[in-house]
């Protein structure tokens, strides 16, 4: 999601954190800087609620759960912290619901706009990464059908690049689902299926 309006003054992680939990927005934490969370469109929302959806029911019975939008990611990198909401992840470590973050996510999807596309590759690509539970970052493009995965492997990071909305599935071997590419974009247009009003 688009990020607006900052503040400009140093802001510790525990005082982000306490007014996180009263404020009626959300807001992204970035080495002591605060981001104001943007609104989003109707198709970011459909493309957050497929790829949850079927997370969700893939996971059904399983150690891990899927998690859209509401949960913060936690990432300390030296002296500096960080916090992010993703659009959706997937957690294993079964933590208590009175946490409002997580520090080992499986999988990230972030659900890419025109005004969010740079932040997603340039600035949490590098970031996510760093985080040593993390098997997969996935970045959906919502004006047209392309997924970028990013899959660790032993050897480093490896890219792929799916479009094939026929044929394409997002493979997530580590946490034991596949999403198919007409999952993820449906209701949305790109996938033959009819718009509802107001799309």
């Amino acid at each position: 999601m688009e990020t607006a309006l900052r503040s400009e003054e140093y802001i510790t992680p525990e005082e982000y954190l306490a007014a996180e939990l009263v404020s009626e927005e959300r807001h992204e934490y970035l080495a002591g800087v605060v981001y104001a969370m943007a609104g989003a469109s109707l198709g970011h929302n459909r493309i957050v609620g497929n790829i949850a959806g079927e997370l969700r029911s893939q996971l059904r019975g399983k150690p891990c759960e899927a998690f859209a939008t509401d949960v913060k990611v936690r990432i300390r990198r030296q002296t500096a912290e960080f916090f992010y909401y993703p659009d959706v992840m997937v957690d294993c470590t079964s933590g208590a619901d009175t946490e409002y973050y997580a520090e080992q996510p499986r999988v990230i999807f972030e659900v890419m706009s025109p005004g969010t596309a740079r932040t997603d590759r340039e600035e949490k690509l590098p970031n996510y990464q760093t985080l040593a539970s993390l098997d997969a970052y996935v970045l959906v493009d919502q004006a047209r059908v392309a997924v970028t995965l990013y899959r660790r492997t032993d050897s480093g990071w490896e890219r792929e690049l799916l479009t094939d909305l026929a044929t394409g599935a997002i493979a997530l071997p580590t946490i034991g689902c596949e999403l198919p590419l007409a999952a993820v974009y449906e209701r949305t247009g790109l996938n033959g299926s009819t718009h509802p009003t107001g799309a």
